[in-house]
């Protein structure tokens, strides 16, 4: 696998081939690598990686249902149903072995169900930024509030639709990095351009709400605690979305990274310096690990 940055792109072939799931699969090695994106984002979220992964494995990037270029819809309860999700597309694909899964934020927290759900198909997880390990962040419930949702509304009433996306790829700019300058015009029309549709908007919050209430019962800090498969946890250390500091919680110094000068995307803000660590972890046999098959990264 390669670590640096950029690569050239191999074979990418777009696939629908699950009822209302758009995924992204690239490359044609004999080990798969799943990512899946955050709440609100979508696959485009990984083009800054998907090449240099892709060189010696297969890439499947999927669209979420409620996100990108998938359905509106999503499933109750969240975490599992997207955990459904994942597995569905691997069916899809004939890929039977063990994978790699790599989340960010939300889709960190799905990585994490899947590998507890379904250890046998998960060789190891990679989970960046993720909420839920110290409860669910206060911003988060805010944002997600009702009055914000009324306020949303009425906002969308008065600018309009492509406006309001214009407007939430500006805010993701702030999020995603610690310097809003690195995220540059193809990524924020990548994140903002599904939000242009009427509705698409408003559809975040129940989905937003959804994912609150799998976060507050999951326990997230014990499940990654107590996973089979080997786990790499990165944290970036100017997210203000979910603070480095939480790692304290599930006491994994030595399977733990903090990316300085980093916002919540590390994949979009440091994407040369996520690679560093995640690549050779990725590419690494547990064996070559010094940890038996079954233990997670102390």
């Amino acid at each position: 696998m390669s670590t640096s940055l950029p690569a050239a792109v191999p074979t990418v072939r777009s696939r629908d081939a699950v009822p209302g799931v758009h995924y992204v699969v690239t490359g044609e090695g004999t080990r798969t690598v799943v990512l899946l994106h955050g709440f609100a984002d979508n696959l485009t979220t990984w083009s800054r990686l998907v090449g240099p992964l892709a060189v010696d494995a297969r890439v499947v990037a999927i669209d979420l249902p409620g996100f990108g270029r998938s359905e509106r819809g999503f499933p109750t309860p969240l975490l599992d149903g997207y955990a459904d999700v994942v597995r569905n597309v691997l069916d899809a694909e004939g890929v039977d072995w063990p994978v790699a899964l790599v989340g960010n934020s939300m889709g960190a927290a799905v990585a994490t169900v899947f590998a507890d759900r379904f250890p046998d198909r998960t060789d190891r997880v990679v989970l960046i930024d993720m909420p839920g390990l110290r409860g669910v962040p206060r911003l988060w419930r805010m944002a997600l509030s009702r009055p914000v949702e009324f306020g949303m509304r009425a906002t969308l009433g008065a600018v309009g639709h492509r406006s309001a996306a214009w407007t939430l790829g500006a805010a993701y700019r702030v999020v995603a990095a610690a310097d809003p300058r690195r995220i540059d015009l193809l990524a924020r029309e990548g994140f903002a351009t599904p939000y242009s549709r009427r509705g698409s908007v408003p559809d975040l919050l129940p989905i937003g709400r959804a994912l609150l209430t799998d976060l507050a019962a999951a326990g997230l800090a014990d499940v990654v605690g107590e996973l089979r498969a080997p786990a790499l946890v990165v944290f970036g250390s100017r997210d203000i979305l979910t603070p480095s500091r939480v790692l304290r919680r599930i006491g994994r110094e030595g399977g733990a990274v903090v990316i300085p000068g980093c916002g919540h995307c590390p994949q979009l803000d440091q994407p040369a310096l996520l690679l560093e660590h995640i690549g050779p972890f990725l590419h690494a046999t547990a064996a070559e690990q010094g940890e038996p098959e079954h233990a997670a990264t102390a």
